[in-house]
């Protein structure tokens, strides 16, 4: 049977939209490479890590998905709190300053992190009619009481406030005080979280219920108070998800996305034990694997329902570059415009497809224009977004610029100290730290004649990052900005 790539679905580049258009197909063409399901199930795991596009936010539709073909989808109750698409009239995290969250008061940010994510989960259970909480009228009027004083709010940093004016008492429900001194059913705000957490674990229900917090891949600033509260999310969720496992409650579940570039600026003691144990680092790009057997022709497929070999044979053997005097494999030049995550792989394809004629063999010029189209349209901006919060300002609104002016492909020291002066960010930030980002987001990499060859993809660290130079500038950056391949060449 002879396959017609034009007929072929790729996915779309945000889960959001794909998952919930249809249920059905997500689920049948996604590939659970992480075996996220059972991870989640139990408890091993509530830390989803991974680059920008890489399947952070399909993961929480996944599990949602596979647990109601499982379990049955009465049986499921889902919450997505996404930072990035709260009301406006509520305040964004990156709004978020020292006046509400410093060093000297971490306690009250975790504090009301475990209000936020424990009257989210409690809401859940209360909706559910099979849960022991749901037919306590004790635990239903406690909940109408936090509403009634603003600390049930969608609105974390109100919530936060709340928390930290520490003002007054709610009436806990008696029977469940066994974790406070029984004096007195009046709980504090600050001391709300504790209670709220251990009513959770002692719920009762057949029914299983998934909160997942997403949006922080987006939700950016550059202030030290935005970072101290991520840290304080991250400790609370680890928390969290501890005192479910401990108590054996296997109905309740917590899921945290967050872009690794993102974790990497949340500072404090745990993190790397947090991420060790309780994270899963959703990462799709090695260095030095063979081009036809890297894990995303494997992605692609699946969304495309058909076998990998038969996706690869859809692709011309080569493409002609340098005006038909080098040829490259197909895989790899097309893998070479990626920085290896399926929303590169899924947008990238989805332009070569617009180029193909129906029931036509693909040909190199296709895949090129497609690729070229991709570089300019999709890659170039990820890149620019990307570095919102993590660049100062005017390095971000100038980093296309400094790009642009880089001699060629291939540049050193003095040509990127040229290129940041020319735009006029090297006031802003040092001319290593600029490297490093740019190496870490994948848009350029070490360069060395003699290797032959330098993969592009985002990084957890700079450990590997060559300060001295040379370095070698992304394919379709490349391309997309019109650089020079080497001072001689113009492609």
């Amino acid at each position: 049977m002879t396959i017609d790539i034009t007929r072929l679905y790729f996915g779309k580049a945000a889960a959001e939209s794909e998952a919930p258009a249809n249920p059905q197909r997500f689920l049948r063409t996604y590939l659970d490479r992480w075996n996220l399901s059972e991870e989640i199930e139990e408890h091993e795991k509530f830390l989803i890590l991974g680059p920008k596009g890489s399947g952070k936010s399909a993961a929480a539709y996944y599990i949602k998905y596979d647990w109601e073909r499982r379990f049955s989808k009465e049986s499921i109750f889902f919450q997505l709190v996404d930072f990035d698409e709260l009301n406006r009239t509520q305040s964004p995290l990156p709004s978020i300053d020292k006046k509400l969250v410093s060093g000297e008061v971490s306690a009250l940010t975790d504090a009301a992190w475990k209000l936020f994510i424990g009257i989210r989960l409690l809401d859940s259970l209360i909706s559910d009619n099979s849960c022991s909480l749901s037919r306590d009228p004790q635990v239903v009027k406690f909940i109408a009481d936090l509403r009634k004083a603003g600390l049930a709010s969608d609105d974390y940093p109100q919530v936060l406030r709340r928390v930290r004016e520490r003002k007054g008492g709610i009436k806990f429900p008696v029977g469940y005080l066994d974790i406070m001194s029984k004096e007195s059913d009046l709980v504090s705000p600050g001391q709300l979280g504790d209670a709220i957490v251990n009513l959770l674990s002692r719920a009762e229900t057949p029914n299983r219920h998934l909160l997942a917090i997403d949006g922080l891949d987006k939700a950016i600033g550059d202030n030290d108070a935005y970072w101290r509260t991520l840290a304080a999310l991250i400790r609370v969720g680890e928390k969290i998800t501890r005192t479910l496992l401990t108590a054996g409650n296997r109905n309740v579940y917590l899921m945290v996305m967050c872009r690794s570039d993102v974790f990497r600026r949340i500072d404090f003691a745990d993190a790397p034990k947090i991420a060790a144990d309780s994270g899963i680092n959703m990462e799709w790009g090695a260095e030095l694997q063979d081009f036809r057997s890297v894990p995303l022709w494997e992605y692609l497929a699946r969304k495309a329902e058909i076998d990998t070999e038969q996706l690869l044979d859809l692709l011309p053997p080569f493409v002609e570059v340098a005006h038909g005097r080098k040829s490259i494999s197909t895989p790899r030049y097309i893998l070479d415009f990626t920085r290896y995550t399926p929303r590169d792989m899924t947008e990238l394809f989805k332009s070569i497809k617009s180029r193909a004629h129906t029931y036509r063999p693909l040909t190199g010029r296709q895949v090129r224009a497609g690729a070229d189209n991709f570089a300019q349209n999709h890659l170039l901006h990820e890149i620019k977004s990307e570095s919102v919060g993590l660049l100062p300002t005017d390095a971000t609104k100038r980093l296309e610029q400094v790009l642009a002016a880089l001699p060629s492909r291939v540049f050193d020291k003095t040509s990127l100290d040229q290129a940041m002066a020319e735009a006029k960010v090297s006031d802003s930030i040092s001319l290593g730290d600029f490297g490093e980002y740019l190496f870490l987001q994948g848009a350029i990499g070490n360069y060395r004649a003699s290797s032959g060859y330098v993969q592009f993809y985002h990084r957890r660290n700079t450990a590997a990052f060559d300060r001295r130079g040379p370095w070698i500038l992304h394919t379709g950056l490349a391309y997309a900005l019109n650089i020079p391949f080497s001072k001689q060449s113009t492609e």
